[in-house]
């Protein structure tokens, strides 16, 4: 890794954990949420950051092999899902009734993508994107907290700020190294209930988290996040593991309505292994990892291959 790059990572590092620091001591994250959404520096110095480190390193570093690029894999899962057959396959798992494609009549597909700082999916034709951040780094993406925004019947914007989203709209939503971010399992599952809600049936929610480790290491994670997202009517049709990132795709299935579901109990999967961090002993994000029992780890090798697919 280089300075700049280590440098930058840092910058992403530390906000990630004054977060959840925060948190931890407030017990209070709506408040903790807000301050940092007021904290113009750190939003741009954020941003800036993420924005260098995914344009000139990450996505550069994969390049010589883009199957281990999270903008690759997103793309092409969408592009096999809507195009490639798995939208029938899911049809005749789940026993749905063809309905046509979710898409009908329209030339591209919707796709959201939520914490794009740069919008990196701008660069595909056959997608119509809205990329929406905190604080955006390029003119095309659009300001937005997604935790707070309305979901209505119309999508409002005014002049570059996103006033409130159109339910039931989008074929796909991304999360791309967005959860991670947000400080409390509550905000991680008010994201995904959102998401729930402007989708469009049989839409696509893809997941990507940042992770080093080999494919089980985290497996009880991945497991209790998919436990989660599945009680709100979504089906979870794809698993692989890049080099430094899980990467799920999971299928608007049911119509679940997120506010009939006991959000505490639920919520609660929604954990990262930094939200059980000792800030008193450490700082560093390396040192607070659960540990595993020797069960628990091979649950991992048989719940989290290297690439899976339910359909």
């Amino acid at each position: 890794m280089s300075a700049e790059s280590r440098s930058l990572a840092d910058v992403i590092k530390g906000t990630h954990r004054e977060l959840r620091k925060a948190y931890k001591l407030e017990r209070d994250d709506e408040s903790v949420w807000m301050r940092h959404c007021q904290n113009e520096h750190v939003l741009k110095s954020y941003a800036h950051s993420m924005h260098v480190l995914a344009t000139k390193h990450w996505e550069k570093l994969s390049s010589s092999n883009p199957h281990t690029s999270r903008i690759t894999w997103s793309y092409q899962t969408i592009l096999d899902y809507f195009q490639g057959g798995g939208l029938e396959k899911a049809r005749k798992k789940w026993g749905k009734e063809a309905q046509g494609s979710p898409f009908d009549d329209q030339s591209k597909m919707k796709l959201l993508d939520v914490g794009s700082c740069y919008n990196p999916f701008a660069c595909y034709e056959d997608l119509d994107v809205m990329a929406v951040d905190l604080c955006p780094a390029v003119d095309s993406v659009y300001q937005c907290d997604f935790l707070t925004v309305p979901i209505q019947q119309d999508m409002v914007i005014d002049e570059g700020k996103v006033i409130s989203l159109k339910r039931n709209h989008f074929q796909c939503v991304i999360f791309s190294f967005l959860l991670e971010y947000l400080p409390s399992p509550a905000q991680r599952w008010a994201c995904c209930c959102k998401a729930q809600k402007v989708l469009t049936d049989e839409g696509l929610l893809l997941i990507i988290t940042p992770d080093s480790k080999a494919a089980h290491s985290n497996a009880k994670v991945m497991k209790s996040w998919r436990e989660a997202i599945e009680t709100i009517g979504f089906k979870r049709i794809k698993y692989e593991k890049l080099q430094h990132a899980h990467c799920m795709a999971f299928r608007k299935n049911d119509n679940v309505e997120p506010e009939d579901i006991e959000a505490q109990d639920v919520s609660a999967k929604m954990y990262i292994p930094q939200d059980h961090q000792n800030f008193s002993d450490s700082d560093d994000d390396d040192d607070c990892y659960i540990r595993y029992t020797e069960e628990e780890l091979l649950e991992g090798f048989s719940e989290l291959p290297k690439f899976c697919s339910d359909l």
